[in-house]
């Protein structure tokens, strides 16, 4: 997980829907390609998240259970809160490839009650590509997407609002040497808007970032820092693992790094803990 989710986890604690509407209309295919697992496929993880609130020295709690199909794909994700609520759940359905075709999302927000948001990805009869994006707010359609390719790869994506108006543009590029794939959104006026990168390949290290990042043998980040700063804002990340080498407990410190590279004024700030079941 990015340095910036984490700084955004420090303010709002982890809610889906908000992620979604910074993120690319493609964000759903291109994020959902890799096997989390370095041994056999998961059937079941169970993670308890501990926030620790700078200052109060409370800790924000609460618990996410997946699921996973005998492709080693997530299927299903429940959030719990701290006494056994549930805070929101999350579905996904796959073609025979392994690509999602489906994605349901429900949290419950505060003074709207349950949300519901569902996202159906269809592919093209002819190429196997992806052709078509809708997303519905319940039962509504909110925002739809046509997908163009060529060469057998997506290259641009036309976002239309609820009334079929173009509202957005995103375009891809594909930059191997770099393992890398960079979707670029538009307004519908051509004024850009951000620019976000995927692995290529996702068993590949990650692509390059303004954000230096540092790595264990695992291939696990264990630095991220914001570079041309006196004292380097970032994260230390430390790890224990199961005998797959897979995760089980990941501590995220928010840390100073000067220049030498030592780390000073670390302090956590975020733990997961995970139980996987194979």
């Amino acid at each position: 997980m990015r340095l910036t989710r984490f700084i955004f986890l420090s303010t709002f604690l982890y809610i889906i829907t908000t992620q979604a509407l910074a993120q690319p209309i493609l964000d759903i295919y291109f994020s959902n390609r890799a096997s989390e697992s370095r041994g056999p496929n998961f059937s079941k993880v169970e993670e308890i998240h501990e926030l620790y609130v700078p200052r109060s020295g409370t800790v924000s709690y609460f618990k996410v259970v997946k699921t996973y199909n005998s492709n080693g794909r997530v299927i299903s994700e429940k959030k719990y809160n701290k006494v056994g609520g549930i805070m929101g759940e999350a579905y996904w359905e796959y073609n025979s490839k392994g690509e999602p075709t489906k994605f349901v999302n429900k949290q419950f927000m505060n003074f709207k009650g349950w949300v519901s948001e569902k996202t159906i990805l269809t592919y093209s009869d002819s190429t196997g590509l992806l052709s078509k994006i809708d997303i519905y707010y319940g039962n509504k359609l909110h925002k739809s997407a046509e997908v163009t390719s060529k060469d057998m790869k997506l290259t641009k994506v036309l976002v239309f609002n609820d009334k079929n108006v173009h509202v957005e543009t995103e375009r891809v590029v594909y930059l191997p040497q770099n393992n890398s794939i960079r979707v670029l959104r538009y307004k519908a006026n051509d004024q850009f808007i951000s620019a976000t990168t995927y692995p290529l390949n996702p068993k590949l290290p990650e692509p390059p970032s303004s954000i230096k990042r540092e790595f264990n043998s695992y291939g696990d980040i264990i630095l991220e820092a914001i570079p041309h700063n006196k004292f380097e804002k970032g994260y230390y990340y430390e790890y224990d693992y199961d005998s797959y080498h897979n995760w089980i407990e990941k501590r995220i410190y928010i840390c100073d790094i000067k220049r030498n590279g030592k780390i000073i004024n670390k302090k956590l700030e975020y733990k997961i803990t995970r139980k996987i079941q194979y």
